[in-house]
């Protein structure tokens, strides 16, 4: 159950969700949560015909849900909408922002911020944190603690470093983000040369740039440019433990997924979907609106709107009728060695 501190009545919900009320108005909600723990001030949901006998029997306060089922619950207090898992989470959402504007902007006195930093607003800065030299911070950010934000950064308005996020230097970073604990900015790439017999260190002299309303999990990592920038699209979504490597170029509202791993210089399209655990070999591309199955390995471009899994990864089609075919392999390979002996 999530709690929150302000309390919120039918007014405030329907402004948030455009949704239809029904039922008594007289409520105040101060929580959301699963059915099966909800008090008599949660907001819960319910699209689904397995959960209706779980949510009939909850103290929920109101009930989110579409017009299919609300004949299920007369008499309560209900939000109907088309789409209620959405309009629920949009609710969350609203809460969430409405929680965050009660907060104070605080800068904790252990912080140590460099005389160069410039504010552009009230920030909240976490203890323990270091802003270095020319570190420019929009309006209404908000920094854990433990950060580190090295010289010449930038953080748009409104963006959010969870604790322990290291940003290393002439990283900028965009309105509305949100960085996850763990998460390295603007490390050197990974680049070497093998010269008179040993592996020379190639200087990493580019940057790292995050444009507006990214998400970055937690424990990713997306390294500088040797040259240029290192550069993740308007409202991508990065989950947990992603590696980008240096000068990569992620488009617009693309998702990768845990343990994605993408080598220098891979160029990713808009709206591309990597499955888990999805590696791509450096100086490659993958088209707009791509879509890579979990655990495969891509070694060449990947065109526009294609479906590919497997390692290495290819046609999606092609590779189900692949698997399919392998599994009879054992028994063919029987019938061949049996007509083998027959032939003799």
């Amino acid at each position: 159950m999530k709690k929150f501190r302000q309390h919120i009545g039918a007014q405030e919900v329907i402004a948030a969700t455009k949704g239809q009320w029904v039922g008594p108005r007289e409520i105040k909600l101060d929580s959301v949560c699963e059915a099966g723990e909800a008090l008599s001030g949660s907001v819960i949901f319910c699209e689904q015909e397995r959960l209706v006998e779980i949510v009939k029997a909850s103290s929920a306060g109101l009930i989110v849900t579409n017009a299919e089922y609300a004949a299920h619950f007369s008499g309560r207090s209900l939000l109907i909408c088309e789409k209620p898992y959405f309009s629920f989470m949009s609710l969350v959402a609203f809460w969430l922002k409405l929680d965050a504007g009660e907060q104070l902007y605080f800068i904790h006195p252990s912080a140590i911020i460099d005389p160069g930093a410039r504010f552009e607003g009230e920030v909240a800065i976490g203890a323990y944190t270091v802003i270095g030299a020319n570190v420019t911070l929009g309006k209404g950010v908000r920094i854990g603690a433990g950060c580190h934000i090295a010289e010449n950064s930038r953080i748009g308005a409104s963006s959010v470093l969870h604790d322990g996020v290291h940003v290393y230097s002439d990283t900028e970073i965009g309105k509305n983000c949100e960085i996850h604990s763990g998460v390295v900015l603007g490390a050197d790439g990974f680049g070497y040369l093998l010269l008179e017999g040993r592996q020379t260190k190639i200087p990493q002299v580019g940057n790292v740039v995050i444009h507006d309303d990214v998400e970055i999990g937690a424990n990713s990592t997306i390294d500088r440019a040797t040259l240029g920038s290192t550069i993740v699209g308007k409202g991508t979504k990065i989950d947990n433990l992603v590696q980008v490597g240096h000068n990569c170029v992620i488009g617009q509202n693309s998702v990768l997924c845990a343990q994605v791993g993408l080598a220098g210089s891979t160029i990713v399209g808009d709206y591309v979907y990597l499955a888990g655990q999805v590696g791509a070999a450096g100086h490659i591309s993958i088209g707009d609106r791509a879509m890579i199955g979990a655990q495969s390995g891509l070694a060449g471009s990947v065109p526009a709107g294609a479906r590919f899994f497997g390692t290495p990864a290819a046609d999606a089609n092609h590779m189900k009728r692949v698997f399919v075919a392998q599994k009879h392999l054992p028994e063919m390979l029987r019938d061949y060695q049996k007509r083998l002996k027959e032939d003799k």
